[in-house]
């Protein structure tokens, strides 16, 4: 029977070649696969000549393989409008460092992008631009005049080289543009790839059943660089063990096969790798490009099993305060309010349930590049980590079991304690810390989070959150995305942070806690500082400010009123753990508060003051609802919980003491009065209580 060959890039049956008993791979063929990539990559050029205007683009435009590897796209220009073009527009994916990636147009010299030769939109330029923590960018690279003719125009996209890490970009869209910034294309000089059209490039069960193999047991070499060592690690390892990851977010043939030579593996194997994972079962709403569970309108309307993908990445916002309609009403489409905003105590409700899985926020998280470990954990540690409980814990555990009994939080819980043991007794002091140290650890917390990612799919955990934690429908009953950040293993700011800079690896302490509130809460299920610690996390909105200039008033109230709808409604204070306590949350203070003039310096006064307003109004009818002696019950009084120095002033239930910095805010003049009787009783009891 012959066997079909289907090219990665363009996804349709190209010829027949060979047969079951003579295959490509004997050589019966003189075409290699880079020449069947080659001649895919140059169809849509050749036929663009044929007539004018060229065929639409496909988008994205992926640019894999080898330093210098090249794809190239024509379009059409009325000879009016070129002579108004002035620069390039470009959204790319995977522009991860400076130099990675060159333009040419045209003629053109080839320009090699960097922060001083392209100007990176918002929000990516405030947390370091190309080279930042973020890599998917919007950008706009300058064109000398007269660089664009009318007719045809060929717009080049080089690879120029890896780092060790990278294997290629991503141009998921581009324009031209005038001095204005109106673009000269129009929407349907474009078109979205669909990979539903996708089939695999050796559909032979042998190639598929090769492919799983090398899959799960492959040998592979560190990177793409000359003399890469090899690894201990199979693709399974960093992945999921079956490869769902690459079909849920639909990394392509091309891609898979340049990731696989990458890997030092050949082609044809990367081929058999690619068939395999278009073989899966499995659902597939994501892509490359969107940050998993990315919060967006529109995201609990589809199916849970389509959570992960994400609301896309067209919903992170430009601006932080593009967030605020989302919480307080009339949102329009992205970035647009359909009428004035009604700040009301409602939106502070502590009894309430905000979805902060719909609220849309102007900070990127992670793409699923960036949840996938440069270096496993065995390749990092050795044997010391084949032997340890961290290992022993995931291979071994019987989670069909533990998810049919209900006993899956106590598993991860376990699991968190074996990774903290496992760091402990290799955390150096602080002055011995290294950027390869650095990498290990924190290369081990994304390999950990990978596969609790794999445990939740594999067993359906995201919607069973309902009758185990709170009112939410959809949830993670762990702590793995916060025990992510890089500050969860000590990994200091600095050049031994990720990204070698305080920054980045700020960007990341902050990505992965806003994960955390987005996938886990504590929303009326909160036990003590589990899964958040509230008072710790305002502190990370505040040493991102400090590093990026760039205020966040919107996610931080996002996170405020998350953190005040933690405690379970049906507690009263005579619960430390779990009842509303002042004292061991954020507090209105923070609105009002010096430390926190610039967070919110951009909100309007009279916005800031009806924020105030609300928000000490909804902690005041909470925290008054109950007898002021039922804070002082028997067994809370000694906490032992200690808050940063520098969060004083807006945690410990003190509001009172903020009093003179409310009416400098122009609240209203009664909830000031309940607020000073209310720190009057307190005061008072806590005198009696010797507290």
């Amino acid at each position: 029977m012959p066997i079909r060959i289907e090219c990665p890039r363009l996804f349709r049956p190209k010829k027949v070649i060979g047969t079951k008993s003579s295959p490509w791979r004997a050589n019966r063929c003189r075409l290699t696969v880079s020449t069947c990539l080659l001649f895919a990559a140059l169809a849509p050029l050749a036929s663009s000549q044929d007539g004018f205007p060229p065929k639409r683009v496909t988008l994205p435009i992926e640019v894999t393989g080898d330093g210098g590897s090249v794809e190239s796209v024509t379009v059409g220009i009325e000879a009016g409008n070129a002579t108004q073009v002035r620069s390039l527009w470009l959204n790319l994916h995977g522009l991860e460092y400076p130099g990675m990636v060159g333009v040419q147009v045209n003629r053109s010299e080839w320009f090699t992008l960097n922060n001083q030769t392209a100007s990176v939109a918002e929000p990516a330029r405030s947390y370091g631009g190309i080279g930042g923590g973020i890599s998917t960018l919007k950008l706009t690279l300058p064109l000398p005049e007269n660089t664009v003719a009318g007719g045809p125009n060929t717009i080049r996209f080089r690879f120029n080289g890896t780092n060790g890490v990278a294997s290629g970009f991503r141009v998921l869209s581009f324009n031209l543009l005038r001095a204005d910034g109106s673009a000269i294309l129009p929407p349907d000089a474009f078109r979205d790839e669909d990979p539903k059209t996708w089939t695999a490039p050796l559909p032979d069960q042998a190639d598929i059943s090769a492919g799983r193999q090398l899959w799960q047991e492959g040998r592979l070499v560190k990177s793409g660089l000359p003399g890469a060592p090899p690894i201990r690690a199979a693709c399974s390892d960093c992945h999921t063990k079956d490869g769902q990851d690459l079909k849920y977010f639909n990394y392509s043939n091309a891609s898979i096969v340049a990731r696989s030579r990458f890997h030092g593996l050949s082609e044809w194997q990367g081929l058999q790798i690619a068939s395999y994972v278009r073989s899966l079962r499995f659902p597939n709403p994501g892509r490359p490009w969107n940050p998993p569970y990315q919060p967006g309108p529109g995201v609990d309307g589809r199916p849970v099993a389509n959570w992960a993908a994400g609301a896309g990445a067209a919903w992170v916002l430009d601006r932080d305060t593009d967030t605020l309609p989302f919480i307080f009403g009339n949102p329009g489409p992205v970035g647009t309010s359909t009428g004035p905003m009604v700040v009301r105590a409602e939106a502070f409700n502590p009894d309430a349930n905000l979805n902060q899985r719909e609220i849309p926020i102007a900070l990127p998280l992670p793409d699923w590049n960036h949840w996938l470990p440069r270096v496993h954990p065995a390749d990092a540690w050795g044997p010391d980590f084949a032997k340890s409980a961290f290992a022993e814990l995931y291979g071994t555990a019987d989670y069909a079991t533990l998810a049919a009994t209900g006993e899956m939080r106590t598993f991860f819980d376990k699991w968190s304690r074996a990774r903290r043991e496992f760091f402990t007794a290799r955390e150096p002091a602080k002055a011995k810390w290294s950027p390869e140290l650095g990498e290990k650890i924190y290369a081990a917390e994304l390999w950990q989070l990978v596969k609790t990612w794999e445990i939740t799919q594999d067993y359906n955990l995201e919607g069973r959150g309902a009758s185990g934690s709170g009112s939410e429908a959809r949830i993670w009953r762990n702590t793995a995305a916060a025990d992510t950040a890089p500050a969860a293993a000590n990994i200091p700011n600095g050049t031994s942070g990720m990204g070698g800079s305080a920054l980045t690896n700020e960007y990341f302490n902050n990505a992965w806690y806003e994960l955390q509130i987005v996938v886990n809460s504590g929303t009326h299920g909160r036990h003590g500082k589990w899964p958040v610690d509230w008072v710790y996390l305002a502190g990370r909105f505040h040493d991102l400010e400090r590093l990026s200039g760039r205020p966040e008033p919107g996610r931080l109230l996002v996170a405020l009123i998350k953190a005040l709808q933690s405690s379970d409604p049906n507690t009263g204070p005579e619960s430390a753990t779990e009842g509303w306590r002042p004292d061991r949350n954020l507090d209105p203070r923070i609105i009002v508060g010096k430390d926190w003039e610039s967070t919110f310096a951009p909100l309007p006064p009279g916005l800031k003051r009806e924020i105030a307003e609300s928000l000490l109004k909804a902690w005041l009818d909470k925290t008054l609802s109950y007898p002021a002696s039922s804070y002082f019950q028997l067994g809370t009084l000694a906490s032992g919980y200690e808050r940063p120095a520098t969060l004083r002033d807006v945690a410990g239930g003190h509001a009172w003491e903020a009093v003179a910095k409310f009416e400098a805010a122009g609240v209203n003049a009664e909830l000031i009065r309940r607020l000073q009787e209310w720190g009057r009783q307190y005061m008072n009891l806590a005198e009696l209580f010797h507290y």
